[in-house]
């Protein structure tokens, strides 16, 4: 934030004085408005969509503040997540009684099932799972085959992507946050 007045030089030193003694307080309120929005994100990303822990988002929404710039930011990571993270396995009764893989029930945004018969999970190149989808006439079985078939990994959206749909609705209350904030430590 930059103050600068010409040729009224007890009113650019007047000015410096109150940026100066109002720049912590200002500092303070923003790094307590950028904590209060990041969990604000996190409840919101987590509540929205189907991630099967708080702590994965948590662990990938983050927050930085620069006190010489007086701006916070929250950021989060745009790699998109194996749909595994939104997955359960589905079973159904075999023909002796047994239970036999019927596929996964998905849900991308939470409380909103989808079931997809024809999915599998394989262990990736760097030991992390992946899922797959094989179509009706595909009869690859394997993780080399799905490849030779030319058949892409599935995903889901990634944790920045999500906080960027709601990133709107989020504004308001980290405002709120903040004058209420600013208001208690300019006292």
């Amino acid at each position: 934030m930059a103050i600068r007045s010409t040729g009224f030089d007890a009113v650019e030193r007047e000015l410096k004085r109150m940026r100066a003694a109002q720049s912590p307080t200002i500092a303070k309120a923003i790094d307590d408005a950028a904590k209060f929005g990041n969990q604000l994100a996190v409840d919101g990303v987590f509540n929205k969509y189907g991630f099967n822990s708080r702590s994965y988002v948590e662990q990938h929404l983050g927050y930085s503040i620069n006190p010489k710039t007086l701006t916070g930011t929250i950021y989060g990571r745009y790699r998109p997540s194996t749909l595994n993270r939104y997955a359960t396995p589905r079973y159904r009764t075999g023909k002796r009684g047994q239970q036999v893989a019927n596929g996964h029930t998905i849900r991308t945004i939470r409380n909103e099932p989808k079931w997809f018969r024809s999915t599998f999970q394989f262990l990736g190149k760097n030991g992390n799972q992946v899922m797959y989808m094989r179509l009706k006439g595909e009869t690859w079985r394997t993780f080399k085959e799905a490849k030779k078939a030319g058949v892409e990994a599935k995903y889901g959206p990634s944790v920045a992507g999500s906080f960027g749909y709601m990133r709107d609705d989020l504004e308001p209350p980290i405002i709120a946050h903040l004058r209420k904030k600013y208001g208690q430590y300019a006292k």
